[in-house]
């Protein structure tokens, strides 16, 4: 897998070279994604505001999100080549797919100025770019809650470390979007960076959480078995890749006659419930999500970011950790959540249901979590990003 991956690297570094050698660097703004198949609310947030305020930058997008099979190789440091090889295989379309779209994307970088990518990427860690070029880190959550990038190479669900060096895993950034001050030094640990490039001014999706308003109305149509008497508790769990879940656990302690019960799942996650067995509970339904996360009444989930999405919009957080000593052995955690949300952090899911049922949920601490990890609540983060662009285009 090694010698595969050098080559790899050796062999689009060679053909970027001559790109650059022909090309020449325009106004030009490139979004870049390996993270979905289109472009984010972040990015279309920020493409939609640049073109309204200055139509003569040129801006370019590039979304090919790379399978979790791919991701599954990647980071798998014990097996061999040979173990991978039916994975691989099984995964030749999407790797062929995503291989001679690198050509297109090589293009856009070298004519580039800006260039704003929101995961890693290897083509913008493992080549040498032209001396004017800026890159951004436009992370796609607004916090490490656990952590990633080189903080977790090594433990189970981190990086391969050997793979990591060969692809310059998080190189090249100028600057990396952070949500808040308290995020600055676990985001420059996971980039390998200077802190002094983190950037505490949010993303576009937190302007877009303040300015947000729900037609409730619209929901209830959308989900027909949601009752309006009844309050709502969203359930939210991070997705793990050995598997391990404690779905079952959260119905089976949630009383649906009192309140409606909405799970949203990773497809995998949501594969393993049989909903012909809990008719009373909405798994997944297709509505916008930021409108749903600000309807309920609680959210209940774990060691993802959307705690971070759910306190700008006020919504009451609970945490339900029930591995949480292997799950910072496995991956490591930034935050230690049973000081930053007490009462409302728990191994137990009963713990959680008693705070929902005694409606004691203290909104200060729900507060004083919001201002620690959302540093710009003005509402104005999409103009700094913009402003820093422009000053780069210059």
């Amino acid at each position: 897998m090694k010698f595969i991956l050098i080559i790899f690297k050796v062999h689009l570094q060679i053909i970027y070279f001559f790109i650059k050698l022909f090309t020449k660097q325009k106004k030009r703004v490139f979004f870049l994604s390996r993270q979905t198949n289109s472009p984010s609310l972040n990015y279309q947030l920020l493409i939609d505001y640049i073109k309204d305020n200055d139509k003569s930058i040129d801006i370019k997008v590039s979304c090919l999100r790379v399978s979790e099979g791919l991701n599954k190789v990647l980071h798998t440091s014990k097996k061999s080549i040979i173990h991978q090889l039916p994975l691989l295989f099984k995964e030749l379309g999407n790797c062929l797919k995503y291989y001679f779209t690198l050509y297109k994307q090589m293009v856009y970088i070298a004519t580039s100025k800006v260039i704003i990518t929101d995961g890693y990427n290897p083509l913008i860690s493992c080549l040498k770019h032209k001396k004017n070029t800026c890159i951004i880190q436009m992370w796609h959550a607004l916090a490490a809650i656990k952590m990633f990038g080189y903080q977790s190479i090594g433990r189970k669900d981190g990086m391969n470390p050997k793979t990591a060096k060969i692809l310059n895993m998080h190189a090249n950034y100028d600057y990396i979007l952070s949500g808040s001050v308290a995020m600055n030094k676990p985001f420059s640990e996971a980039f390998n960076t200077d802190i002094n490039k983190v950037l505490a001014i949010g993303t576009p999706y937190v302007d877009y959480l303040l300015n947000l308003k729900v037609d409730k109305e619209e929901i209830y149509q959308s989900i027909k078995t949601l009752d309006k008497n009844k309050p709502i508790i969203l359930y939210s769990p991070t997705f793990r890749r050995d598997g391990r879940d404690n779905i079952k656990e959260v119905i089976n302690n949630i009383d649906c006659q009192k309140y409606n019960l909405v799970i949203t799942l990773h497809e995998l996650d949501a594969k393993k419930i049989d909903t012909s067995k809990y008719k009373d509970v909405i798994i997944n339904p297709q509505v916008n999500y930021p409108s749903l996360l600000k309807m309920a009444d609680y959210v209940i989930t774990d060691y993802s970011a959307l705690m971070i999405e759910a306190a700008i919009l006020k919504t009451n957080i609970l945490l339900y950790v029930y591995d949480y000593e292997k799950y910072e052995e496995e991956n490591g955690l930034n935050v230690n959540l049973f000081n930053e949300l007490p009462n409302y952090t728990s191994k137990n899911i009963k713990d959680l249901v008693k705070v929902i049922d005694n409606n004691s949920y203290d909104k200060k601490i729900l507060l004083n979590f919001r201002k620690k990890f959302i540093t710009n609540l003005s509402k104005d983060s999409t103009k700094k990003i913009y402003e820093l662009i422009k000053g780069e285009l210059k």
